[in-house]
């Protein structure tokens, strides 16, 4: 079993807009929520609005928008679902996470966003 990566805390707007981002993941949450999280350098980051907030949005292309000063090397979306948890199956030690590899709609359009 693979073990599962200790994601870090990184407020979006210390983010080096030169460092390259390896592999974006947007988690799909509850009710068109969308979290995001980056991978840069093997290591995972959910990334903040504050120091205190997720940065979450309502949809993806929101969250694409954000990240069009960015070089993006690979962008996914994710979802988890809570159907063992529903129908009162034991929960396992496994995660049944969906990574679906999405395009980038705003590749290579100049950025708006300062």
């Amino acid at each position: 079993m693979t073990p599962v990566a200790v994601k870090k805390p990184l407020l979006f707007s210390s983010m080096d807009r030169s460092q390259v981002i390896d592999k974006v993941i947007i988690e799909s949450l509850e009710q068109a929520l969308y979290r995001l999280v980056v991978e840069i350098n093997q290591q995972q980051y959910y990334i903040l609005e504050t120091p205190e907030k997720s940065l979450i949005r309502r949809s993806l292309l929101e969250i694409q928008q954000l990240l069009v000063p960015f070089h993006v090397k690979q962008m996914y979306l994710s979802h988890t679902s809570p159907y063992d948890e529903m129908i009162g199956h034991e929960i396992s030690g496994h995660s049944n996470e969906l990574l679906v590899p999405i395009g980038n709609y705003f590749e290579g359009m100049e950025s708006t966003v300062h």
